[in-house]
């Protein structure tokens, strides 16, 4: 049920994050509109659906679990990253610079979204244990 809510709560979140994104390409930076753009956001909301997944799941069990479990998906998850941005980098060198402001921008938005929700889901697990 919380993955569920999770889903939800990413998409509308996506939808808005892309929302801002085409406006402020369109109107401001059209000149760093990279075509892959859609791609990186349904890239980060799958992964990050992913992670938050096996996180709540991992929530459920002991903390020194979670932790493991933590830890050892943003070590995944970075190394995966970093495999992606390398390859997107060497493929295409002329929009290297723009696709990796892009990427790490990106990147943080999710990691504070998905913190802050994970925080949130495993609050309201713990609260609805005891």
């Amino acid at each position: 049920m919380i993955l569920l809510s999770y889903i939800k709560r990413i998409i509308i979140f996506a939808a808005i994050l892309s929302s801002i994104a085409y406006l402020l390409y369109h109107q401001f930076i059209p000149q760093f509109y990279l075509p892959v753009f859609p791609f990186l956001i349904l890239f980060f909301v799958v992964s990050t659906i992913a992670v938050h997944a096996v996180l709540t799941k991992a929530g459920k069990q002991k903390i020194a679990r979670f932790s493991t479990y933590y830890l050892g998906s943003i070590s995944v998850k970075l190394f995966l990253y970093i495999i992606f941005i390398t390859i997107y980098a060497f493929a295409n060198k002329e929009s290297a610079v723009p696709f990796l402001i892009t990427f790490l921008v990106l990147y943080f938005i999710f990691t504070f979204f998905e913190t802050y929700s994970l925080l949130n889901d495993l609050k309201k697990q713990s609260q609805s244990k005891g």
